[in-house]
């Protein structure tokens, strides 16, 4: 039997002989056994650049820009820039038209399309609200209007059934 002590001497120069031995190979690590880590790297590099002009076409894809919604035979834009155009001389000089936020809802009833043009002007956040059927080239403009108020939603949706389009509220 061995004593406890040698036990642990004979476990030192085992854990000493282990260390020296790891740091023999890492002051070595240029030896040719070392290599094929660094081979192994080098293999993949053709693959991964392969593959990214492959990536590219996806992202490219246009059908994200194509669903753009379409308004019978307007576009957004169009019926945008009738409503803001039919209702700029409503408003101060200083008048801001928030054209991304446009809000466009089909009506029940004619004219077909109801825009919600946000804008602010003199210091008030309003709305320009219009009525729009027809065709880009010959629109039909029933209601337009500027408010530095925008409306309630009741309202919107009064006007998108066809009710109360004298403005009551």
């Amino acid at each position: 039997m061995r004593s406890p002590l040698a036990t642990r001497l004979a476990a030192s120069a085992l854990a000493i002989g282990v260390l020296a031995g790891a740091a023999g190979c890492a002051a070595d690590a240029g030896a040719s056994n070392p290599v094929p880590t660094s081979t192994a790297t080098s293999t993949p590099d053709p693959t991964p650049t392969t593959d990214a002009p492959t990536a590219e076409p996806s992202p490219t894809a246009e059908p994200t820009e194509a669903p753009a919604p379409e308004y019978g035979a307007f576009s957004f834009e169009d019926l945008t820039s009738i409503c803001v155009d039919v209702t700029t001389s409503n408003y101060a000089p200083d008048v801001v038209f928030d054209t991304e936020g446009t809000r466009i809802e089909q009506r029940l009833v004619e004219p077909e399309w109801l825009v919600l043009v946000p804008v602010t002007t003199s210091g008030y956040e309003g709305q320009s609200v219009c009525t729009i059927g027809g065709t880009p080239a010959d629109p039909q403009i029933e209601l337009s209007s500027g408010s530095i108020e925008k409306l309630p939603e009741e309202q919107i949706q009064n006007l998108i059934r066809g009710e109360n389009e004298g403005g009551d509220r």
